[in-house]
């Protein structure tokens, strides 16, 4: 009988110790649900991430209540709540804010701007940043992001992705971000829009992903910047990047920290188009 009452005592324990919050993610200028958006824990490597209709569901048992919340999102303004606050709200549906474009866009021609291609190009198919999965959509994946150096003004037109292996059941929910550079990592994220897309084995054109940003104002104003890309949906199979070996890039999980690798990283390049020199006046 004892025994009985210990075990009945630690589940009663373990319930009142349990903090899964269920909520959803809409947008305050449209009312509409926002998927595939990240939910989770300063410095931490737990959170989630809303589905196709908005909603999410995170344990935040064991955590330090006093640290925050976060949602961050290209396009949206972060969300950032003290947990214990979080927790004890009637309503956790979060409302995130659109960001409003402050930046006056520049009219390009080929007298002012020019095209070039930088980033990461390895196609190699035996070295790869890879990923396995059972189709579990609970599954988490690390987000890359390279950085590169810039001291102009320049705007992002394409992002490639090389593809050394697709093998997969469904498509594959891509989101991309620009992040601004503070003490050489990424930090805020300079996007106006939310850059979410799917890739399919028929999009892959010899060997590349191309996501077309020609449609979108992603702008960068003399200062370094990282991009970054994540797999934001379950699938079952196969699905990895090409590698370049001595190269950087940085990872984390949901909100943790930013962790520096330097022994190679994913082939993301991208299409830019960067303002010319001026040259003095003869």
């Amino acid at each position: 009988m004892k025994i009985k009452f210990i075990f009945f005592s630690l589940l009663l324990f373990s319930f009142a110790n349990s903090q899964i919050i269920s909520g959803k993610i809409i947008s305050k200028e449209n009312n509409q649900v926002i998927p595939y958006a990240r939910i989770g824990i300063e410095n931490e490597n737990r959170g989630a991430l809303t589905d196709e209709n908005g909603n999410y569901s995170i344990d935040l048992s064991n955590i330090d209540t006093s640290k925050k919340i976060i949602v961050q999102l290209g396009g949206y303004l972060s969300f950032e709540q003290i947990v214990k606050d979080f927790i004890n709200s009637n309503n956790h549906t979060i409302i995130l804010k659109e960001k409003v474009n402050e930046i006056a866009e520049l009219k390009i021609s080929p007298k002012t701007f020019e095209s070039k291609n930088i980033g990461v190009k390895s196609k190699a198919k035996k070295m790869l940043y890879g990923f396995s999965s059972n189709g579990s959509n609970q599954a988490v994946y690390r987000e890359f992001a390279i950085p590169f150096s810039n001291k102009k003004r320049l705007k992002i037109e394409k992002i490639h992705l090389n593809i050394a292996k697709f093998k997969t059941d469904k498509p594959i929910v891509l989101n991309f971000n620009v992040y601004s550079n503070k003490n050489k990592q990424p930090a805020e994220s300079i996007l106006l829009e939310n850059l979410t897309t799917e890739i399919t084995e028929d999009k892959i054109i010899d060997g590349t992903f191309t996501f077309d940003l020609n449609n979108y104002s992603v702008w960068v104003d003399k200062e370094d910047f990282y991009v970054s890309v994540q797999v934001m949906s379950g699938f079952k199979g196969d699905f990895g990047f090409s590698a370049a070996l001595l190269r950087t890039v940085f990872e984390r999980t949901f909100y943790s920290n930013w962790e520096k690798i330097t022994a190679g990283s994913p082939a993301i390049n991208i299409d830019v188009r960067i303002e010319k020199e001026k040259r003095p006046a003869t």
